[in-house]
């Protein structure tokens, strides 16, 4: 005997309604079913996301340790490729969860204050290192009046950036690749930051412009066994800078190069600007050579007098944080779910100076386990800080974890400065030294 199932809308099919009934319902019932499969599809990529920066946070974590241990130069230079190409990988990670969450509806800008001198740098050090194989000349049009802070979606901003220079890179073989910031004051406190992305590479022709913007698309699909990887960038960069209430727009010779250009809101989070010698050295790039030296050669306080609980369900990563923290001299307690950090909470010994907790776990995620250390109602508990590790790194997440009784939001891969920042901010206590 055979048994068949009808799908919900073989069910609907099935009964007999008046015309008008069927028609409204029938329509009802694929917006349903669309929404359905759109929530679907993005709690599977959100669960992805998450198994894949699980392991990049070991190998961008492990390759950054190493690096500061006194590593032969020629074993050195591949660990940068390896982490360089983590890092890429990471990104292209966000891509794929950013177009799923605008496509939901689910997408919310995220604004902070913001280093944009040290924005820029980063940017220009990740690109710069992974096609660093290219006869490619790479110029920065920055100027001394550019702020020092604004306050916008950092986050938004360096994907945007990172995708139209990955183009340029990617399509030009040879010649020069230009990235120009400037900024200038609407009213108030209002900002317009103005961007612009040049390169002397392929080309697009102007049949294929119109193309450019949407979603999966390459334009020129003859072009594409010359580069690696495929266009999943400028659909997300064109909404990511409309969401922002700002344009992009492209202008391009064929054969001869393209240039990009937009125009984002911001605000002014001070009056300071980088001033002329923050601009030379980023125009040098040796503001991105003193980054890359302060962070391998970092100097840690002795912290040795600091211990923190680590909570993670997967164990490498249990030993890549432990690591970064025992730089420190600190002493570290793991354990692998949120339970077993709420007992230990509870029982008040050792006592803890903060905890890192993990999001996404089995059994009880980071979010629940927090919410019931700070419902234990003892001082310890209520303000012990703690910091979220997390792979599910979508931008907006940020406030979702200072929402729920996290101080502070660590994505992963964990950078070696951002978590010298959260140590200093919230662990060090100087008065113990």
């Amino acid at each position: 005997m055979t048994v068949g199932f009808l799908t919900s809308q073989e069910c609907f099919d099935e009964i007999d309604f008046p015309d008008d009934m069927y028609f409204a319902g029938r329509m009802a019932l694929q917006i349903m079913t669309a929404e359905q499969a759109n929530h679907a599809k993005s709690m599977f990529l959100a669960k992805m996301s998450h198994e894949m920066r699980t392991p990049l946070n070991v190998i961008v974590g492990l390759t950054d340790l190493m690096m500061e241990e006194g590593t032969p130069p020629d074993i050195k230079e591949n660990l940068k490729k390896i982490n360089v190409a983590g890092n890429t990988l990471m990104n292209l990670i966000s891509l794929i969860m950013d177009v799923s969450m605008i496509e939901a509806g689910r997408f919310e800008l995220a604004a902070v204050e913001y280093d944009v001198a040290s924005l820029l740098n980063d940017v220009a050090t990740l690109n710069i290192a992974y096609y660093s194989n290219k006869a490619i000349t790479f110029e920065m049009d920055i100027t001394e009046d550019l702020p020092c802070y604004l306050y916008g979606d950092d986050l938004c901003l360096k994907q945007i950036l990172n995708n139209l220079l990955g183009n340029a890179f990617k399509y030009t073989k040879f010649g020069t690749v230009t990235l120009g910031v400037s900024c200038a004051r609407e009213s108030g406190d209002d900002a317009w930051m103005s961007v612009y992305v040049s390169d002397t590479g392929i080309g697009i022709r102007k049949e294929e412009m119109e193309k450019i913007f949407i979603d999966y698309n390459q334009a020129d699909a003859n072009a594409s066994h010359l580069v690696q990887g495929v266009d999943l960038g400028l659909s997300i960069t064109k909404k990511l800078v409309e969401l922002m209430d700002g344009k992009i727009h492209v202008e391009s010779e064929y054969g001869k190069g393209t240039t990009f250009r937009f125009r984002i809101r911001q605000r002014f989070a001070s009056d300071e600007t980088i001033g002329s010698e923050t601009a030379k050295k980023l125009r040098d790039f040796s503001y991105s050579d003193d980054k890359k030296r302060a962070q391998e050669k970092l100097v840690r306080p002795d912290l040795s007098y600091i211990r923190v609980l680590v909570v993670d369900d997967f164990r490498i990563n249990l030993d890549v944080a432990a690591s970064m923290l025992r730089k420190y001299r600190m002493k570290v307690n793991c354990v692998t779910s949120g339970q077993d950090a709420i007992d230990l909470i509870e029982r008040g010994k050792p006592v803890f100076d903060a905890i890192f907790m993990d999001h996404i776990m089995p059994e009880m995620d980071g979010i629940e386990a927090t919410a019931r250390i700070r419902g234990l109602g003892t001082k310890y508990a209520q303000t012990i800080p703690i910091i979220a590790l997390t792979a599910n790194a979508i931008a907006g997440n940020r406030q979702v974890f200072l929402n729920n009784g996290f101080q502070e939001f660590l994505p992963k891969p964990v950078n070696i400065l951002d978590l010298d920042s959260v140590v200093q901010r919230w662990i060090r206590d100087k008065s113990r030294e």
